[in-house]
């Protein structure tokens, strides 16, 4: 049996360049050659793959494969590249297909099928103001500047006019038609006097109806609404010569005011229906106040014309009613 002995390789011994003298350095650095390295054959590969152009057939010496067979038979053909994005393509689905809406207005978006189209002019593209400017001369500027002033506070007076007349509910409403906020308060918390407003008011509507046919009757005669006790009296002369004065056979006069309320004086609660009244004429543009007759007393609440003047603030003025005030609390 044989004994294979191997020495022990030697360990590289470490270069002392700290021994190096300069000689030596540069002996050692001139030996040294630096060189481009080349490339490595096979490290690189170059793959060229054609896809728009037909596949190239098998060379002649190799066997086809099952693909390349069923091409060559003309089983089915290869297709061609589909271009999903391309300028033609975005073009074409901009157009639309020939008689959709997008095709349509395509085509009206540029006037292709106008026959009174003309291309655009240099003024065209001018920059000018699109509202209408008004060349007002120097001297004409105060008088201008005056009548713009004008047109501003007749607008905010309108404005306001408005706003006024749009308003139904008011703290302290002087204005007939306009319901007092106290009034609309307290029956909202005590909805058992909404029927006495109504029974109260009901009596206002005729009363100032009625007063309002007798005006626009007496207009249509030629007559004063409310006539003297002297327009009155016709005079009779008789055949003896003797006048004799006789009462013209009228209708009754209209009342001028009307006993709303009555309560007796020592009763609690009869400060409530006065109250209702008050705000009931303050409503319908009446004057209201109260008195304290008869024995035992009781207090009477009164409604009345203030002055001949309707509820509207005109003489003889025949306008519709108001919205009844009980709706509107």
């Amino acid at each position: 049996m044989a004994i294979l002995t191997t020495e022990p390789a030697l360990e590289p011994q470490p270069i002392d360049i700290q021994a190096w003298t300069v000689e030596t350095a540069t002996a050692a650095i001139s030996q040294v050659t630096i060189a481009t390295p080349g490339d490595i054959l096979g490290a690189t590969v170059n793959l060229q793959i054609p896809l728009d152009d037909a596949s190239t057939s098998a060379a002649p010496g190799e066997r086809p494969t099952s693909t390349a067979a069923a091409k060559e038979g003309g089983y089915y053909k290869r297709k061609e590249p589909i271009r999903r994005d391309s300028l033609k393509r975005r073009e074409s689905l901009l157009k639309g297909k020939e008689g959709t809406r997008r095709r349509l207005r395509w085509e009206n978006d540029r006037l292709l099928n106008n026959p009174y189209v003309e291309p655009p002019q240099p003024k065209d593209w001018e920059v000018h103001p699109t509202h209408p400017v008004h060349n007002v001369p120097y001297y004409l500027a105060p008088l201008w500047d005056a009548g713009l002033a004008r047109q501003h506070a007749e607008r905010k007076t309108s404005a306001a006019k408005a706003k006024a007349s749009s308003r139904t509910v008011a703290k302290k409403p002087t204005a007939p038609g306009v319901v007092p906020k106290e009034l609309r308060e307290k029956l909202k918390r005590s909805r058992g006097a909404k029927g006495l407003l109504m029974d109260l008011e009901s009596e206002v509507r005729a009363f100032v109806t009625e007063w309002e046919d007798s005006v626009r009757r007496a207009a249509d005669d030629g007559l004063p609404a409310d006539p003297d006790s002297s327009d009155d009296e016709i005079v009779f002369v008789g055949r003896n010569g003797k006048m004799s004065d006789l009462r013209s056979p009228t209708e009754a006069p209209c009342k001028r005011e009307i006993m709303l309320f009555e309560t007796a004086e020592e009763d609690q609660g009869g400060s409530f229906g006065r109250w209702l009244v008050h705000h009931i004429g303050v409503y319908y543009g009446l004057k209201t106040w109260s008195v304290t007759v008869g024995d035992p007393a009781r207090r009477e609440a009164y409604v009345g014309l203030k002055d001949a003047k309707m509820r509207t603030g005109r003489n003889g003025a025949c306008g519709p009613l108001p919205r009844p005030l009980w709706g509107l609390v």
